[in-house]
């Protein structure tokens, strides 16, 4: 899949409200005027684009964050860990989907959710768990804001289901899977194991989020630092 920077209203309609809403390999690389095809750049050429801004903009805003945002900057500092993770995130996502499997519901011979929505909704929940314990009120918002955030998601991305032709049996389908997976009221393999691989995330993505705020107020050649303060998933 090819992305390509534009600022057409319509190619952004496109590829910003649907195509990353389907391109799930990293989630962190999926953002408004992004390009999920790269991962990162060299230190030394990090230095030149801060002396090019230095030449050309040296009064331009730089934000990691705005109302356009799709997720907020520390959700995708802390996604950005699972590129240094690699091996561990696999045997996690391996395991996660054996014990997840079981509330899966076939519809027209396929199952719900597919294996790329399944990988969207891991990724949603290492970004976005909160650092401190939930009680049982927290929790339950918690889990809304997901089913909610998934809804969006799937129907940004028209593969199963769209705003404009809502496929009532496969949103049904995706609530009941979250719902069951988020289930603590019983013994539950996958929330014990996500909150531990979450443990150890949440604390390298702690020091990125730190590492990147740094960066944005003090880089000597980086524009105006911008700082936003929204409600990004």
């Amino acid at each position: 899949m090819k992305f390509q920077q534009t600022t057409s209203p319509v190619t952004a309609k496109g590829i910003e409200d649907t195509a990353l809403y389907i391109y799930n390999r990293l989630l962190s690389l999926n953002e408004v005027g992004g390009d999920p095809e790269r991962f990162g750049l060299p230190i030394t050429a990090f230095h030149d684009q801060m002396r090019q801004r230095q030449a050309s903009w040296p009064g331009a805003l730089s934000a990691t964050a705005t109302h356009d945002t799709k997720r907020g900057e520390d959700m995708r500092a802390r996604l950005n860990v699972l590129s240094e993770l690699a091996s561990v995130w696999k045997l996690h996502l391996s395991r996660w989907s054996r014990f997840n499997k079981r509330y899966k519901i076939e519809l027209d011979g396929h199952a719900v959710p597919d294996r790329n929505e399944e990988y969207l909704l891991y990724q949603t929940l290492v970004g976005a768990w909160p650092l401190e314990p939930m009680d049982d009120a927290q929790y339950r918002h918690f889990s809304e804001r997901i089913q909610q955030y998934i809804d969006k998601a799937l129907r940004e991305a028209k593969v199963h289901t769209s705003w404009l032709n809502p496929i009532q049996p496969y949103d049904e389908a995706m609530h009941k899977f979250i719902e069951a997976s988020l289930d603590r009221t019983r013994p539950n393999p996958f929330l014990d194991d996500l909150l531990e691989f979450h443990r150890k995330t949440s604390t390298y993505g702690m020091y990125n989020s730190l590492s990147q705020a740094l960066c944005k107020i003090a880089a000597p050649f980086h524009g105006i630092p911008g700082i936003f303060i929204g409600d990004a998933v």
